[in-house]
């Protein structure tokens, strides 16, 4: 078993308007090396993006005040952020439209809730290792 491998930190923003959740969330992806900041709005994450330049985001798909999606859309819209890939957290199943309400949003891939955390930690890596800021090994 390999214990060296390194990985780089990466700056996550976890935004989700639960705000247990979004700590949890936190506190999970922290001990993998990584900065993480929460909003807990769509509003909150826009205003984030002023001072923290985020490699992932991970936004909940339905929130009072600007959903996912639309959110989504507005950060894809803005060349400064475009590049950022964005994961859906979402209770939305396969039968609701799920693949739909992903490609709509211009996320890269999607977390159910309530979530597994090991499948979620593989999800972040396998997203950050695909944008480079983790090794691919």
């Amino acid at each position: 078993m390999r214990t060296n491998k390194k990985f780089y930190m990466a700056r996550i923003l976890v935004v989700d308007d639960n705000e247990e959740i979004a700590h949890l969330v936190s506190i999970i992806l922290a001990p993998e090396g990584h900065e993480v900041e929460v909003a807990l709005s769509g509003e909150e994450c826009i205003e984030k993006l002023k001072s923290f330049r985020p490699d992932l985001i991970l936004m909940d798909y339905f929130m009072p005040g600007g959903d996912g999606v639309k959110v989504s859309k507005l950060i894809k819209s803005d060349e400064r952020f475009r590049d950022i890939p964005i994961i859906l957290f979402t209770i939305m199943s396969i039968d609701e439209g799920l693949y739909e309400a992903v490609e709509e949003a211009g996320a890269v891939d999607y977390i159910q809730k309530p979530f597994n955390i090991k499948k979620m930690v593989g999800k972040v890596r396998r997203v950050l290792s695909a944008t480079a800021m983790l090794p691919a090994d």
